[in-house]
């Protein structure tokens, strides 16, 4: 039988494949793979046509991760990315600091942002080759509403370099978006992200992977097989890695809103690449909060603490102060990437509220490991 240990808490899409309104289906949407070490092995999926018209397709890597909430968010392959919902006012300046580790002698970055209103995008100006050793002076670019510096402030002996980025708001504007793009995966350490939120895929498998053809231009009605190859590292590698094929397709015109606009359909093939042997399941709730009185209702946040992907099920049993379970809640299986957190928001659909009184959530979460997963909260209904 499984223990379960208590934690007391303190008192961002894929397209789905198959519906008729697609010009392009995908045969295979997620592939979960398990090769060891210095491996490698060929896959396929098929491309679709449904159009009456010709397609221009392209393949390309990709990395994903989930927020919070469990939604698909999609990043540049090897990037990192900083976003600020907030309003600039002219000569508004702040600094965001990241560490990445250099392989080698030094690696590539190209850095591009893109602001809200007035919208527009640009190129980061400054050093664009991160050297294990010496710094370079940036240079400011002065197009659009925003500019952002990069700059090499320290390295260190064992490649670990830190790197500033300064941006300097022109002219006021709102919404900032920042993605520094590596020529190659490094682990990266948002040091101080200035207010924003930093996203970035520490286990992308990204690199390992070789589609081909990458752009193909097929038929009304045809299929056009994709083929990848996965090959892993010889060494340093446990648990589970990830990243997702996109297969894009011709801008085509669609009505919205009385208007033709051009939109282009793009899928995404995830695969999971997961080291045999080396698999570490482990989970904590990390807090428990009710939210709401009537309805009853919940956020529960728990992480994925080990290296693997979890499908945690679970309960919450309201607990009256004579030790009775007047509620239990069920918690439906979720996935849960390793790394993440994940907040899940439960609410008791009961038709009669609770009476007046103390009562205790206990939170058990099963995630496949030889424990189970708790927390607790006391809380008073009035």
């Amino acid at each position: 039988m499984k223990k379960l240990s208590i934690l007391l808490a303190a008192v961002l899409g894929v397209m789905l494949v198959g519906m008729p309104s697609f010009a392009l289906q995908i045969t295979q949407i997620e592939f979960d793979l398990h090769l060891a070490p210095d491996a490698s092995d060929m896959y396929t999926f098929q491309v679709l046509n449904n159009e009456s018209d010709p397609q221009d397709v392209t393949v390309y890597m990709g990395d994903w991760t989930r927020t919070q909430s469990g939604d698909n968010d999609f990043l540049t392959l090897n990037s990192a990315r900083w976003l600020f919902a907030r309003a600039f006012k002219k000569g508004d300046a702040l600094d965001i600091k990241y560490r990445v580790i250099i392989p080698n002698d030094s690696i590539t970055v190209d850095g591009t942002y893109a602001s809200g209103s007035p919208s527009s995008r640009g190129q980061i100006a400054g050093a664009a080759k991160l050297l294990s050793a010496g710094t370079e002076p940036p240079t400011e670019s002065t197009n659009g509403p925003v500019s952002i510096t990069r700059t090499v402030i320290s390295s260190e002996a064992d490649g670990m370099v830190t790197v500033n980025l300064r941006v300097h708001a022109l002219q006021d504007f709102s919404g900032l978006r920042i993605d520094e793009t590596f020529s190659s995966h490094v682990d990266i350490e948002s040091v101080d992200g200035a207010g924003g939120e930093f996203s970035t895929v520490s286990r992308s498998c990204g690199d390992w992977i070789t589609a081909s053809p990458q752009t193909f231009r097929i038929a009304p009605g045809a299929t056009q097989p994709v083929n990848f190859r996965v090959a892993v590292p010889n060494s340093g590698v446990s648990g589970m890695y990830w990243a997702m094929i996109f297969v894009q397709g011709s801008p085509r015109p669609q009505q919205r809103q009385g208007a033709t606009v051009l939109a282009i359909e793009r899928f995404g093939v995830k695969v999971y690449e997961t080291i045999p042997g080396s698999e570490v399941l482990s989970g904590e709730v990390k807090s428990v909060r009710k939210v709401a009185n009537d309805p009853l209702a919940f956020n529960v946040t728990f992480a994925n603490t080990g290296n693997v992907q979890l499908r945690p099920t679970g309960t919450i049993d309201v607990i009256s102060q004579n030790g009775d379970t007047v509620r239990s809640l069920p918690i439906d299986e979720f996935p849960l990437l390793p790394g993440k957190d994940r907040i899940l928001s439960v609410t008791d659909d009961s038709k009669s509220p609770l009476p007046a009184g103390i009562y205790r959530a206990l939170v058990t979460i099963d995630y496949g490991g030889d424990n189970l997963a708790g927390g607790t909260r006391d809380f008073r209904l009035r």
